[in-house]
């Protein structure tokens, strides 16, 4: 089997992995967002997006 065909290298899919679990922390953020410690979060992003 050759180098090609065997599929995403080993870096390709931690980069993958941890886009992943980023985006699933960012929503489990946005989810409790109403709550005293997410808020702050949830504002600096807002400020760093420029909503």
């Amino acid at each position: 089997m050759s180098e090609q065909a065997a599929g995403p290298s080993v870096l390709a899919r931690l980069v993958l992995v941890l886009l992943g679990l980023s985006f699933l922390g960012a929503a489990w953020v946005w989810r409790h967002r109403s709550e005293p410690w997410a808020g702050p979060l949830v504002d600096r992003a807002r400020q760093t997006v420029g909503r």
